[in-house]
């Protein structure tokens, strides 16, 4: 789901299907600022934004602990997102701190955690 409207994590977390118990997976699309949530994977999550739109090469995936609400910047998407940033990372996780930052302002647009 494309959130169109800013939604508490909480709100979330009480969305139907409920992949998992402990934290959803969100998509961000970098340049146009959106954010999918709630899917099994992040390429379902990534498959909706490309279809509304997006370009997959502006996608990223994280998941979201509704514990602690921390984010974990952790997702098959961004092996490529890595490449692109170029600073020796080449895994899953983002770990560029300014692409953290910009992700993270956008993810806080969009969900009140």
């Amino acid at each position: 789901m494309i959130l169109r409207q800013r939604t508490s994590i909480e709100e979330i977390q009480q969305m139907e299907p409920s992949y998992f118990d402990d934290m959803v997976k969100i998509v961000i699309d970098d340049k146009r600022e959106l954010v999918a949530v709630n899917m099994e994977m992040h390429s379902d999550l990534g498959i909706e934004l490309y279809d509304d739109g997006s370009n997959e090469d502006d996608l990223f995936g994280a998941n979201i602990y509704y514990g602690d609400h921390s984010i974990e910047w952790s997702s098959t998407l961004n092996v490529k997102q890595n490449r692109k940033i170029q600073n020796g990372t080449y895994g899953r996780v983002i770990t560029d701190e300014d692409t953290i930052i910009r992700l993270t302002d956008i993810v806080n647009k969009w969900i009140a955690r």
